[in-house]
């Protein structure tokens, strides 16, 4: 029996196909609600799809999503990849939406942040043209690059996220964070996020495309959370840090500080030990 509920809209993928994946955090509750709001107007022919074929999975993760948890056994973005004998609650998830991420050309993956406040901002993992015209379409006004190398460098997580699993298949996945779980306007912007994508590849009518201007900011290391500890000041995503500032102090009296001049990146003033603490960048060449 299926574990995630997938909705299909348009007959063919002859004029391209478009995923789109929401709540793989189920505390990431932003993106669901734009889904069904979306998948109403579909329903009621307010939006047709004109061409091509639009995938919706609303619920990526229902067990974390009806507990309002990031995740039941393991965070589902670091194992998007096909498990032979899947061990986990998560692994299984990731069996059933790694071939939809195989089967659709372009992925748009809805996820939303920590801290109320956060500023809206997209991934560009793996670029490409199909890349650059979705992210074009997103309103946000930063992009983050780099994830895949700071992985491959520190090696302490292995990256199996949807954009990987995209990339893989030789497709295209983008991640949209639209902001504060909980906020209204990260529900807006999802929407509008998924429409401008819809307008962006010509699969509707009645929505000009549009593009926004970006700032692209590369991602250049991760804090593990080792023991217990606290970031120094209420962080958020995006805030400017100077070198040498003190960023985070362990309960032992350790102080970790800014190696340069640059950006804190989401950060989780609520990390658990053996988790991602926050995330360091620069401005991009």
């Amino acid at each position: 029996m299926a574990l995630i509920r997938k909705y299909v809209f348009g007959e063919t993928d002859d004029d391209g196909s478009l995923l789109i994946l929401a709540a793989i955090h189920g505390n990431e509750t932003a993106g669901t609600a734009a889904c069904l709001r979306l998948m109403e107007e579909l329903c009621r022919e307010h939006i047709k799809i004109k061409k091509g074929r639009l995938t919706i999975v609303p619920v990526c993760n229902p067990e974390a999503y009806r507990r309002d948890v990031r995740s039941v056994e393991e965070n589902l973005n670091r194992v998007m990849t096909m498990h032979e004998n899947p061990a986990t609650y998560e692994q299984r998830l990731a069996n059933e939406i790694c071939p939809l991420i195989k089967d659709n050309r372009v992925i748009l993956d809805l996820h939303s942040t920590h801290c109320e406040g956060d500023v809206p901002f997209a991934f560009c993992d793996y670029p490409d043209n199909y890349n650059k015209k979705l992210i074009d379409a997103l309103e946000v006004g930063y992009v983050l690059e780099g994830w895949p190398d700071i992985y491959s460098r520190q090696a302490e997580i292995q990256d199996f996220s949807t954009e990987h699993c995209a990339h893989i298949y030789g497709n295209t996945g983008t991640t949209l964070e639209c902001g504060y779980h909980k906020s209204p306007a990260a529900v807006e912007l999802a929407y509008r996020a998924v429409i401008q994508t819809l307008a962006a590849f010509g699969m509707i009518d009645g929505v000009e495309a549009k593009s926004y201007p970006k700032q692209h900011i590369r991602m250049d290391s991760y804090v593990i959370k080792q023991r217990a500890g606290k970031l120094c000041r209420a962080y958020k995503h995006l805030d400017k840090v100077s070198a040498g500032e003190p960023l985070a102090v362990y309960d032992d009296g350790e102080l970790l500080t800014a190696p340069k001049d640059g950006f804190m990146l989401l950060p989780n003033l609520n990390a658990e030990i053996g988790t991602e603490w926050y995330y360091l960048g620069s401005n991009a060449m």
